[in-house]
């Protein structure tokens, strides 16, 4: 009793409430305004557009009812509730997007459609603030349910910045449900009241805020997070065949061998046999299909433990985790059969030759790479269309050869 009336009775200092009340419906603007910043500059993260609208569209209701009498405030609130269900409803549509999901329109504009009814027979048929309030906001809370949904559906919590956005949005949700119970208790003991001019609804406003600054943080970090990655595998990644190109791979490869526990790694090195032929005959468009071709019959034969790369023109190296030098061989040979399939207009065959080694540590990666690459070598010399792999997975002074 005495909670509920401290809180909804009105301050000492109307006036400098009603300024914070017209800094919160700013704070809005100015942060919705940041995401299309953000939208402008990305181009592809359109979700950043539904969350700026989440921000924007609720800043007007607020600025206006925060200068308005209880009376007032029953006249518009039809059209000022279609402000903040559609702007909640942006909310959830924008977190499930970047989900890769939705926040179910249907179900939306039913809770919307209900809502409203509500606001409108609670304002213009019976004039009930406290049934106005607690609809309005359990609609909100119901609409933000949606993108919680989608979001836990569609998308994996990848690492820690991922976990702290879900986990920040539950917590926006979690608010949304709590306050209805808020309000009841207060409008309950206090029915006649000026909202905006309570304590309450200074609190209400003070709550958003911060909840709103930290969710667009969170959002802003996770966002700047997925550029800088999406940077690193342009970076990395060839842009013909999107394997790994030679750089990322002297990266990644020391560690993937490190950290691994199981078994032994391989090195197979693929290179496309009479691949300048087959360019001069057929063109340098059917060269390209031929690379893209050879990447794809590479990267199906692998796990994703594995590392596929583009040397450097038609040459290609495996890092492949495998059990002994045979089974490296009997993968090197399945995709050597598999190049035969490739069909080229006016070309017989595509064929390609491999050199396959065994590797037991990172140091070793450089002369593994240079054992394959004879034995290579050794396969192109002999006839090509062959795998030649090293009899033995130590690293003998001079070199023996053998098909696989």
């Amino acid at each position: 009793m005495h909670f509920a009336q401290a809180i909804f009775s009105p301050g000492p200092s109307l006036q400098a409430n009603q300024y914070f009340a017209l800094i919160v419906p700013f704070c809005g603007v100015l942060l919705g305004s940041a995401l299309v910043g953000c939208w402008a500059v990305l181009k592809t993260h359109k979700y950043l557009l539904w969350l700026a609208a989440g921000y924007i569209l609720p800043a007007l209701p607020i600025a206006v009812q925060s200068m308005q009498t209880n009376q007032q405030l029953a006249q518009t609130s039809v059209v000022l509730g279609c402000f903040y269900l559609l702007g909640l409803w942006a909310i959830a549509r924008g977190m499930a997007q970047r989900s890769g999901g939705d926040a179910s329109p249907k179900i939306a504009l039913l809770i919307s459609l209900l809502a409203l009814a509500g606001l409108y027979y609670f304002s213009q048929v019976v004039d009930d603030i406290h049934m106005r309030m607690l609809i309005l906001n359990i609609a909100m809370a119901l609409l933000l349910l949606l993108g919680l949904s989608a979001v836990y559906r569609h998308r994996q919590a990848e690492d820690i910045f991922e976990r702290i956005l879900r986990g920040s949005y539950l917590c926006f949700v979690a608010y949304s449900l709590i306050r209805p119970l808020v309000i009841f208790i207060a409008v309950e003991q206090n029915p006649l009241i000026t909202l905006s001019q309570s304590p309450l609804w200074l609190l209400m406003l003070a709550a958003n805020l911060l909840m709103s600054l930290w969710f667009v943080g969170v959002l802003l970090a996770v966002t700047c997070r997925e550029v800088l990655l999406a940077m690193k595998k342009e970076r990395d990644l060839d842009p013909l065949t999107q394997l790994l190109n030679r750089r990322a791979f002297f990266e990644q490869a020391p560690a993937r061998i490190q950290r691994s526990k199981q078994g032994l790694w391989a090195l197979l090195i693929c290179d496309v046999d009479h691949f300048k032929q087959i360019n001069d005959t057929l063109g340098h468009a059917a060269g390209d299909e031929v690379l893209r071709s050879a990447a794809k019959v590479l990267a199906r034969n692998t796990r994703h433990t594995d590392l596929v790369v583009r040397l450097g023109g038609e040459e290609f190296l495996v890092l492949l985790n495998c059990d002994s030098l045979h089974s490296a061989c009997v993968v090197a040979d399945r995709m050597r059969e598999q190049f035969a399939e490739v069909h080229l207009a006016s070309y017989q065959k595509l064929t390609a030759s491999f050199g396959v080694v065994v590797i037991d540590a990172a140091d070793q990666l450089q002369s593994a790479i240079n054992q394959a690459d004879n034995l290579l070598y050794v396969a192109k010399r002999t006839g090509r269309n062959k795998v030649m792999s090293a009899q033995s997975p130590e690293w003998p002074k001079k070199l023996h050869a053998t098909a696989c």
